[in-house]
């Protein structure tokens, strides 16, 4: 009963989720394109060369970027399927996988949908990464007796709070998930108070550790600061900093806004600022001070081309971004102090001396100058960070490796 009220609710709001897509495709045609996917139509065929087939969900384009090492290690025992619902996910999959892997956006979680999907692939598995529990796919999946893992899953205080209020209906959702590798000691007891058995879960630690599975472009531009995967009200702060470090500094400033359709919303607010500002995408020799990347899937070059980067999502109340990333590139890392969506490893990093952190403009600017004016500080920041990253390697080839052996295949 509970499940037909949840689906009931899903096929009411298909047609709300259908115009807002049509809405976003104003900023990213990409939204209205394989839209008939999102009705498990028009599916990317596969030519089957395994004996079985892993359905693999990553939502959006982080998690399709931090999963490639475990998908191409899954590739040499399994056929897969991707599903992500964001078109820069999309493309980046593709980009990264070309035909390897069947891509497609994933269906709503409409039960008819799933199992329309499920039918058309036949696959063994289904293999969620991170924190993505819909209730029609998982209930589907399990219907069809497919093992479902959770991979690199992460709870935060802010998720839990609010699968806590509503555990008397995902109770019996996530007691459906044969397995969940977790990424901390914390994001376990979490999914334990939530109603998961003890024998269920365990502790991976992050894919994120492990070395990218694509190496960066060598960027040819004059030196640079970045500014990473920001939101709203953090591009004044990084530009106000960066205005007062100039007398000092000829540095460039490259802002990343994690939505790349904010890009011409963030170049407006750097010229009204006085800077001269341009668009990556439109890059030139004319003189800039400031340039706004507005293509996604390059923040890797960046992180590898930067003198310094800061990890955005962290001085708003958006929980903060990956940091290990610029960790693995040997870039010097600011962080705020709004970091509840990473607080282990961002805890961890401060107290490893692997990052800066930082609560306001003021000492964000302190910590610019500290890292452009002390190459030592610098470096050894930069060393601790690396270390750090060496020290949690591994995770992808645990988790990896139980799958193989659960699903039965040879070695």
């Amino acid at each position: 009963m509970k499940l037909a009220i949840y689906n009931g609710l899903i096929l009411l709001l298909i047609p709300i989720l259908q115009i807002r897509l049509l809405f976003k495709s104003l900023n990213d045609i990409g939204y209205r394109a394989f839209i008939p996917q999102r009705y498990a139509a028009h599916l990317t065929p596969i030519k089957r060369q395994k004996e079985q087939l892993i359905w693999f969900h990553a939502v959006s384009l982080g998690e399709v970027i931090a999963s490639q090492g475990m998908i191409k290690s899954l590739l040499n025992k399994f056929d897969v399927v991707l599903t992500t619902t964001t078109p820069t996910g999309l493309r980046k999959a593709k980009e990264i996988y070309k035909d390897s892997v069947a891509i497609n956006y994933a269906p709503w979680d409409l039960g008819p949908l799933i199992v329309k999907f499920l039918e058309f692939y036949q696959p063994s598995a289904l293999l969620i990464f991170e924190t993505e529990i819909w209730p029609s796919m998982i209930t589907a999946a399990h219907k069809k007796q497919l093992p479902i893992f959770l991979m690199n899953g992460r709870l935060s205080d802010q998720s839990f709070n609010a699968y806590l209020r509503v555990s008397w209906f995902f109770k019996d959702i996530l007691q459906k998930i044969t397995f969940i590798f977790v990424q901390t000691e914390e994001h376990k007891n979490r999914f334990l108070k939530l109603g998961l058995n003890t024998s269920n879960i365990a502790v991976a630690g992050s894919v994120k550790f492990d070395a990218p599975g694509s190496q960066p472009k060598l960027l040819d531009l004059p030196k640079f600061i970045l500014g990473a995967s920001t939101h709203p009200g953090e591009e004044e702060i990084v530009l106000r900093a960066f205005q007062k470090m100039r007398p000092q500094h000829s540095h460039k400033l490259f802002i990343c806004p994690r939505h790349p359709e904010r890009s011409m919303e963030v170049l407006k607010i750097a010229k009204k600022m006085n800077f001269k500002s341009q668009l990556y995408s439109q890059l030139d020799q004319q003189e800039y001070e400031v340039c706004i990347i507005d293509s996604a899937g390059l923040l890797l070059d960046f992180y590898n081309g930067a003198e310094l980067a800061f990890v955005g999502g962290s001085l708003v109340p958006r929980g903060g971004h990956n940091l290990i990333e610029p960790a693995v590139m040997g870039t010097p890392i600011i962080i705020g102090h709004q970091t509840f969506n990473f607080e282990e490893i961002a805890d961890n990093f401060t107290k490893s001396n692997a990052c800066i952190r930082v609560t306001n403009e003021q000492e964000l600017l302190q910590g610019i100058l500290l890292i452009l004016n002390d190459a030592d500080f610098a470096t050894q920041l930069t060393a601790n960070a690396k270390n750090l990253v060496l020290q949690n390697e591994g995770s992808t080839q645990t988790q990896v490796s139980y799958i193989i052996d659960r699903l039965g295949v040879l070695h």
